[in-house]
């Protein structure tokens, strides 16, 4: 592909990350995501020949974005606390960049999870995520932390850092707080979210 050829997927791609992630599948118009890469919808139709094409590969880059650098991270040898600390500090500085990031995918994947999982949730990211409850499972039997069910561990892990940035307009309604005041306490959960799990598994 020539870089003419490669600069304009890329702006496509940018663009309809932008569009998709604020309206979702449905919201999202063509026209709209040609205006917003500076091209004509011909050219778009060219590169991305259906909307679900374009939203098959946007989607796939956001659930990348989210599940690699796990992966990443679990398959190095770590003890649990610095996989936690990396997992934290790893995800929430990429939501703080895309806080849309989050709510567009869980919003697409409870439409139609089936044909997402299977399509982008392939063995290795199973086996990735297998190496978890070993590190947990390992620290127990040394009696480094308490008892604790890795799947549970996990789904607390993901939660406490995702949840804030899907459930914004809420939080910021009971909390009165400004933009600027929300973004402060997002930067400093992920000290909390670390100090809170691990006082949390000790014995």
């Amino acid at each position: 592909m020539a870089q003419n050829d490669k600069n304009t997927e890329q702006r496509i791609l940018d663009a309809a990350g932008e569009v998709f992630h604020s309206k979702g599948f449905d919201g999202a118009r063509m026209q709209e995501i040609a205006q917003h890469a500076g091209i004509n919808k011909g050219l778009l139709h060219y590169y991305f020949k259906t909307k679900d094409a374009l939203f098959d590969a946007i989607f796939g880059i956001a659930l990348n974005q989210i599940v690699s650098r796990i992966n990443i991270i679990l398959e190095q040898d770590l003890s649990l606390d610095e996989k936690i600390d990396l997992i934290v500090d790893q995800y929430m500085d990429l939501l703080l960049k895309n806080p849309m990031l989050p709510r567009f995918v869980l919003n697409e994947l409870n439409k139609n999870a089936d044909k997402f999982i299977a399509r982008h949730f392939n063995q290795k990211v199973k086996s990735s995520f297998s190496k978890f409850p070993i590190s947990v499972n390992e620290e127990v039997s040394k009696g480094a932390i308490r008892f604790i069910d890795a799947h549970q561990l996990f789904t607390d892990l993901i939660s406490l850092v995702m949840f804030p940035f899907v459930g914004k307009p809420m939080l910021q309604t009971v909390f009165g707080t400004d933009n600027n005041e929300y973004k402060k306490l997002l930067e400093a959960r992920k000290s909390h979210i670390k100090e809170f799990l691990k006082a949390a598994m000790r014995v």
